[in-house]
């Protein structure tokens, strides 16, 4: 699938600061699935009850919900079957994410209308990947992970002609370049930056400038979008495991959340 490896930073229709409201009555276990959401650049309304969670709906339509259906008032359940009767909420993407194994409660909740049903522990990037389906009319195949990274743009090896400038996303597909001086659409050179997970290795990666905006665009963040064109086997794994241990930092999916 062909997709833009990266967004524009800081669109006007907030993109990357879509609500998800996440309704989980065990307080380690909302946390986790809370901050893996927030370094996403979703926003995060947090619930523990069904009644919780009616109220906020009461107040703000969230992009999409992510529930246990093991609540401590009603169930899951029940609360995804008050928001299909309701007008506001019936289209609202309403993903199951429990460590309930009852086969019932399965085909319970899918044919009352739920958008996906997840298994804890272990499934925060099968979550994403959900979440991606029901919400995006061209879901994202990687995950975007906002960061700051050095990068020379150029041959590193001519820094007469060479500049640096700062990688503030990155996927495996590609990345967004802030700069103030972007090149132009189609523009195709090698950009070199270090990962911290692999110290002492360099990436050199030939790159093509997708897209770019200068200047204050519609608020857009000054800087181009590059699709990765030649990258090795190794150079991808590194990446790929850093992208895992920058977005699960001080997450433990598989520790007990009951």
């Amino acid at each position: 699938m062909n997709e833009t490896p990266l967004p524009d930073t800081g669109q006007d229709d907030a993109a990357n600061q879509q609500i998800i409201m996440v309704v989980d009555a065990r307080p380690l276990r909302q946390f986790y699935t809370s901050i893996f959401l927030q370094r996403l650049k979703y926003q995060v309304i947090m619930a523990k009850t069904a009644e919780d969670a009616r109220l906020f709906l009461g107040l703000t339509v969230p992009r999409a919900v992510v529930a246990d259906h093991d609540l401590p008032d009603v169930s899951g359940l029940e609360l995804l079957k008050s928001m299909r009767q309701d007008h506001r909420t019936r289209n609202v993407p309403y993903i199951v994410y429990t460590a309930n194994r009852d086969l019932t409660v399965r085909s319970t909740c899918e044919a009352a209308g739920c958008s996906a049903f997840l298994y804890h522990p272990s499934n925060l990037e099968g979550l994403y990947s959900a979440i991606q389906k029901t919400t995006q009319v061209k879901p994202r195949k990687f995950v975007r992970l906002s960061t700051a990274l050095d990068v020379v743009v150029g041959d590193a090896r001519a820094m007469s002609t060479a500049r640096q400038d700062l990688i503030v996303a990155i996927s495996e597909q590609g990345m967004f370049v802030s700069t103030n001086s972007p090149l132009e659409q189609g523009t195709i050179l090698p950009f070199t930056f270090h990962l911290p997970n692999a110290p002492g290795w360099f990436f050199r990666i030939e790159g093509q400038v997708l897209y770019a905006h200068a200047g204050a665009y519609k608020r857009k963040l000054p800087g181009m979008a590059v699709k990765f064109l030649k990258m090795n086997d190794q150079e991808r794994e590194f990446l790929k495991d850093f992208i895992k241990q920058e977005l699960m930092e001080g997450i433990a999916p598989d520790a007990p959340m009951d």
